[in-house]
């Protein structure tokens, strides 16, 4: 029902295969392995694309990853991958998932077309995402969750349908040196107990404001350029920032 199972310490090396329209995940990495993945299409499961679990590491290069109906990528339990140079796209449930004090360096990515985030951090997570491209989502871009952190650095997270990045319930975030632009809500928008270091990023076009603080928030904010956001909530409030309280919002 799975496609490729790497477990108990396994290796190897995974590449140029075809991996598609299996019941459970497409590839499962877990019990400290660290296989490499290299240039392969994974697509089209009923489940996740990839899946890290349980102290699950190795290398996910250059791969094809897409059209799941979970996520494309899940990263769980105390599991570290380099996620590096992939296209992941088309999942029902977002692009990579990092739950459950899952961790990962994600870099040189596309997320693209998502139906939900493309990249979410949630419950504990400690994920490092440089310089991808987290574009096109049908929901936010980047939504951090329930105490998720992360390090994002120079990432471009533009078009998003909702925000680009979205962090709600006791998470706290750095992000440094991003560009997020052109989404069709607010830039980044920090909700229910959250807070964020967000420094020296460019926040810009966005349609909903560029920084969007709930009644309470405060983030640390440094060197950030916060330009051209239109305010579609109320009439545009100086330097493209709103402030406005948000109610029941989960």
């Amino acid at each position: 029902h799975g496609g490729i199972y790497v477990h108990e310490k396994g290796q190897g090396l995974i590449e140029e295969n075809e991996v598609f329209a299996n019941t459970l995940a497409g590839v499962w990495i877990t019990t400290g392995s660290t296989p490499v993945l290299r240039r392969n299409r994974i697509h089209s499961g009923k489940q996740v694309g990839v899946y890290f679990y349980d102290n699950g590491h190795g290398k996910l290069e250059d791969n094809d990853i897409f059209n799941h109906l979970y996520s494309g990528v899940q990263i769980r339990t105390g599991s570290n991958p380099i996620i590096r140079g992939n296209k992941i796209w088309g999942g029902q449930n977002g692009g990579v998932l990092v739950y459950n004090g899952g961790l990962g360096l994600l870099e040189q990515n596309e997320i693209f077309d998502n139906a939900m985030a493309g990249v979410w951090i949630k419950t504990d997570s400690n994920p490092t995402l440089k310089r991808n491209k987290i574009f096109d989502g049908r929901d936010g871009g980047i939504c951090i969750f329930n105490g998720g952190k992360g390090v994002l650095e120079e990432n471009d997270i533009f078009r998003n349908a909702q925000a680009g990045v979205l962090i709600s319930t006791q998470s706290h975030p750095i992000l440094r040196r991003n560009r997020i632009f052109d989404g069709l809500a607010a830039g980044v928008e920090i909700t229910n107990n959250a807070t964020a270091t967000l420094e020296f990023n460019q926040i810009f076009n966005n349609r909903f404001g560029g920084l969007c603080l709930a009644s309470g928030v405060q983030p640390i904010v440094r060197g950030n350029k916060i330009f051209n956001n239109q305010d579609a909530v109320e009439k545009a409030v100086a330097n493209g920032q709103c402030l406005y309280k948000i109610s029941s919002y989960t």
